[in-house]
C-alpha cells in the first residue's frame, strides 16, 4: 500500500454471513434483472457460484455505498463524452490526431484499485489504458495535446473514493512524464 493512502475499510480474510447474504441479493438481482425474473433452476447454481467466488477473489477492499453513488453519474457523462469524441474523430477526418503515449504515476495502492482506474480510463475520451507498470499507467491517447495527467488527478480521488480510501494530495501536479 502506498504511503499516501489510508484506507477507510478493510474487509477480513474470513467473510461474514453479512457480506454472504449482501453478495448473494446483488447477484441474484442481477439475475432477475437480466432473465426477466425467471429461470431459476438455471440462475440459483450460478447466483450461488458467484457468490463464492467474489468473496473468494475480493476480499481485499470493500466498496463505498457513498462513493459508488457519487461515481456513476460522473462515469455515465464521461463515457458519453468519450462515445461522442471517437464518433466525431472517425467521422471527420480533418479533426486532428496527435496518438501517443503518456505515464502517469499513480497515488492509488497496487491492486484492484490500480485496475479499475485503468478500466476506467480506457471510457474516458480518446483514452485506452495501455499498461500498469510498477507505480505508473501507461495510457494509449489519440490527442498527446491534451492534459491527460489531469484527468488522471481528477479520475484517482473518485476511483479511492470508491473503495472508501482517502488519497493525499500530489506533492507536484502533472505527474511523471
Amino acid at each position: 500500500m502506498n504511503a499516501s493512502t489510508m484506507p477507510a475499510a478493510r474487509t477480513s480474510r474470513i467473510p461474514g454471513w453479512q457480506a454472504w447474504l449482501r453478495r448473494l441479493l446483488l447477484f441474484a438481482a442481477l439475475w432477475w434483472v437480466l432473465s426477466g425474473g425467471g429461470g431459476w433452476y438455471v440462475g440459483a447454481p450460478f447466483v450461488l457460484l458467484a457468490t463464492w467466488l467474489s468473496l473468494q477473489l475480493w476480499t481485499e477492499y470493500r466498496l463505498s455505498l457513498r462513493g459508488v453513488a457519487r461515481f456513476l453519474p460522473w462515469f455515465a457523462v464521461q463515457s458519453l463524452a468519450g462515445a461522442s469524441d471517437v464518433a466525431r474523430r472517425a467521422l471527420l477526418p480533418r479533426m486532428p490526431l496527435q496518438p501517443g503515449l503518456v505515464r502517469h504515476r499513480l497515488r492509488l495502492p497496487a491492486g484492484v484499485c490500480r485496475v479499475s482506474l485503468a478500466n476506467v480510463v480506457t471510457m474516458l475520451p480518446g483514452t485506452l489504458s495501455a499498461d500498469l507498470v510498477d507505480d505508473e499507467l501507461v495510457v494509449h491517447t489519440l490527442d498527446t495535446g491534451r492534459d491527460m495527467h489531469a484527468m488522471v488527478l481528477d479520475l484517482e480521488p473518485r476511483i479511492a473514493a470508491l473503495f472508501g480510501l482517502a488519497l493525499e494530495q500530489p506533492a507536484q501536479a502533472g505527474g511523471a512524464a
